[in-house]
């Protein structure tokens, strides 16, 4: 049995998590979830010798965002291994399931510092850019913008500048992910206790990145299709990796559609000199249109504010807006299914 506070420590323990530790009995176990399973979990450290645990039925009847996920720190009984609790969360990455059934898709918790991943061709994309940062940054989770493949093109200060049209705090790492130098400037984030995650598309050097960082393969790696710049998916599911350095860092499967969810603030914050700007509006409820005294398009006219920025912020406003409902709607729903369910089985022992 692993209890080495060090240990705990390397890979994301904190005080907050120790607190809540003092609630549950003084015998439970902490672990971390490294990976996540179709019925049980993969933990670090190991409990008697063991780094698969099963997970009791009752976790899978809870709501989404109650499950455990990859990040996660849980409690486990010494004796048998068994998940007992999972602690709060300090942060969540999280996004509407694909397939509008309303779910949320749960991607990592527990996270410092996000690697928002992009390549240097034709991958580049500022709205999928903007979708990931405003869910980064309603987690209150720092951004990182690292653009790789720099070596195959001319010059990337193209890309460089338009990455910094997404707001003046963005940080931006332009790289060669097999390049050990080219590094240096993420691995000054992967330091003992960080807990970073590899976030973008297909073929853009998330495991390559995971791979050099760590100093070993641990992730397969694919090359793109040269016809379109394109990723084959090679991970296929979301895991936590150990740092030689101390830290652990996340990488998942590409993400191609990235639908943000209950994301107001994250996206209030990607756009905050628009929000600014609306402050100043003659209307309280001005919608930025033709409304008289509007200040964001003055702004605009004045070509102090590009329109594509605009633009996009509208757009994910209106998404937000729909998909917070859209859960809204699913939580409403699970808790209305679930009355007539213990109802129902209320009834049923009553004969």
């Amino acid at each position: 049995m692993i209890t080495d506070a060090s240990i705990l420590n390397a890979i994301g323990w904190k005080p907050v998590f120790q607190q809540q530790l003092l609630q549950h009995a003084e015998d439970l176990v902490p672990a971390r979830v490294i990976a996540v399973q179709r019925t049980g979990l993969t933990v670090a450290p190991s409990v008697a010798g063991l780094t698969e645990i099963p997970v009791a039925g009752r976790f899978f009847l809870l709501p989404p965002e109650q499950r455990p996920t990859v990040g996660d720190w849980v409690l486990l009984d010494p004796s048998s291994g068994a998940l007992t609790a999972v602690l709060e969360r300090t942060t969540l990455i999280k996004r509407l399931s694909p397939g509008n059934t309303g779910d949320i898709q749960l991607i990592a918790a527990n996270i410092d510092t996000a690697f928002i991943v992009t390549s240097c061709n034709a991958e580049f994309n500022l709205g999928r850019l903007e979708r990931y940062l405003s869910v980064v940054l309603e987690a209150g989770i720092q951004p990182v913008l690292v653009l790789t493949k720099a070596d195959t093109v001319e010059d990337p200060r193209e890309f460089v500048e338009q990455a910094k049209t997404l707001g003046p705090s963005v940080i931006v790492e332009v790289i060669n992910a097999l390049n050990a130098d080219d590094l240096q400037g993420l691995a000054n984030w992967c330091t003992s206790g960080q807990s970073i995650a590899l976030l973008g598309s297909s073929g853009v050097g998330k495991s390559t990145i995971v791979n050099s960082l760590a100093g070993d393969t641990v992730q397969v790696t694919q090359a793109v299709r040269a016809d379109d710049d394109k990723g084959r998916h090679t991970t296929t599911h979301r895991s936590l990796h150990v740092l030689p350095q101390g830290g652990v860092i996340l990488d998942s499967p590409g993400m191609r559609e990235f639908q943000i969810a209950e994301a107001e603030q994250g996206v209030g914050s990607l756009f905050a000199d628009i929000e600014d700007l609306a402050k100043l509006c003659k209307f309280n409820d001005c919608g930025h249109q033709r409304e008289p005294g509007c200040a964001v398009r003055q702004a605009l006219e004045r070509h102090e504010l590009e329109a594509r920025r605009l633009d996009s912020y509208f757009k994910l406003q209106k998404e937000e807006r729909f998909n917070r409902e859209t859960v809204a709607e699913r939580h409403i729903r699970s808790r209305q299914f679930g009355k007539l369910s213990k109802k129902a089985i209320a009834a049923k022992e009553r004969k």
